[in-house]
């Protein structure tokens, strides 16, 4: 725990992976009922619920990295919710208006690169 066998490149990738986040999470929370109503408009079961686990997830994933605390398995939690936040809000696939296919098509490449990120996380913390 708390990073005694990496190194300072290593705990530092480790600190801006969660920096995201915990960003994230701590920001969005405030247009939870934004989110809620998107979720809701999709037809998302248990909407409220599957949010609230994806805003657990953003923000302990981002805690147990960024103290190293089983980082493997808060990486792995923030893989299943990147993969799920792709198809759910970035999916570009299915927009109309250049601009926000644009947009989104971007948030959807970067939300790759930082999976591979948290790949790195958890082959390097088994």
């Amino acid at each position: 725990m708390f990073h005694t066998d990496h190194s300072a490149l290593v705990i530092t990738g480790h600190l801006m992976v969660a920096f995201l986040f915990l960003y994230r999470g701590i920001t969005a929370f405030p247009q939870f009922d934004h989110h809620l109503s998107r979720f809701q408009e999709r037809g998302i079961p248990f909407a409220r619920y599957v949010l609230l686990g994806g805003f657990a997830t953003m923000i302990v994933g981002g805690v147990m990295i960024a103290v190293d605390y089983h980082a493997w398995a808060g990486a792995a939690g923030l893989i299943l919710f990147t993969v799920m936040a792709n198809f759910l809000y970035h999916d570009f696939w299915t927009l109309e208006d250049p601009q926000r296919r644009q947009t989104h098509t971007w948030i959807f490449c970067n939300n790759i690169a930082v999976m591979g990120g948290l790949f790195m996380i958890v082959s390097n913390s088994l």
